[in-house]
């Protein structure tokens, strides 16, 4: 198989969020005298924004607004996301020789708002063609939405292009579209990656990317 492209999933696969999304939740719920830890957040590793409200707002602030909640930890999040996101080791050296070579993509679960934060300090954006946030699709992933209209932008054959993914329902949105899938186990073990090819990092995967 020729590939002429790659789309590449953004949080857990490009740049590492996690600890930046862990610190708004924690210093966003400390406002309100909870005083949770990282052991205490690793429990909603995976889940949205909206379901960790929901379940403080049900459990414990019973009498707050869960857009409020939201809208506070989101705004501590662009803060901390634009001041440093940091990049998983190779990405920075990759992307250009990859770029020389291949159509590169993003097709992410995050808002257009969160990625802008990231781009605005983690500058990789320049070497995207394309560049598909869950703000531009109907269904987020596991629903291949992102990776379909990522490679309409791209303007190739979903079957000419590979997926880089950090987590099973990013590896199954891919799968569904039609691309060729790449698992990195940044944030899941590899064993619960049903890709194509699993690697233990990003690191590994741009190796054999740039083979």
């Amino acid at each position: 198989m020729s590939w002429q492209g790659i789309v590449f999933d953004l949080d857990g696969t490009l740049v590492d969020t996690e600890p930046l999304h862990r610190d708004a939740w924690l210093e966003t719920l400390s406002h309100y005298h909870l005083n949770y830890d990282e052991e205490w957040f690793n429990q909603w590793i995976g889940h949205s924004d909206r379901g960790l409200a929901r379940w403080v707002i049900e459990n414990v602030l019973q009498d707050k607004d869960i857009e409020v909640l939201l809208d506070g930890k989101r705004k501590r999040y662009y803060q901390l996301a634009s001041e440093f996101t940091p990049m998983f080791r190779g990405v920075g050296e990759a992307l250009p020789i990859l770029a020389g070579k291949f159509i590169l993509g993003i097709a992410t679960n995050s808002s257009d708002a969160d990625a802008a934060a990231v781009f605005q300090s983690a500058r990789i954006d320049s070497y995207f063609k394309a560049i598909v946030t869950s703000s531009k699709v109907a269904e987020m992933k596991p629903a291949p939405d992102v990776y379909l209209e990522a490679s309409q932008q791209l303007h190739l054959d979903p079957k000419k292009l590979i997926a880089v993914e950090d987590s099973p329902a990013g590896i199954e949105a891919a799968q569904q579209a039609g691309l060729y899938t790449l698992g990195v186990g940044n944030s899941h073990p590899v064993e619960k990656l049903k890709a194509d090819r699993v690697f233990p990092t990003t690191y590994d995967a741009l190796l054999w990317l740039n083979k």
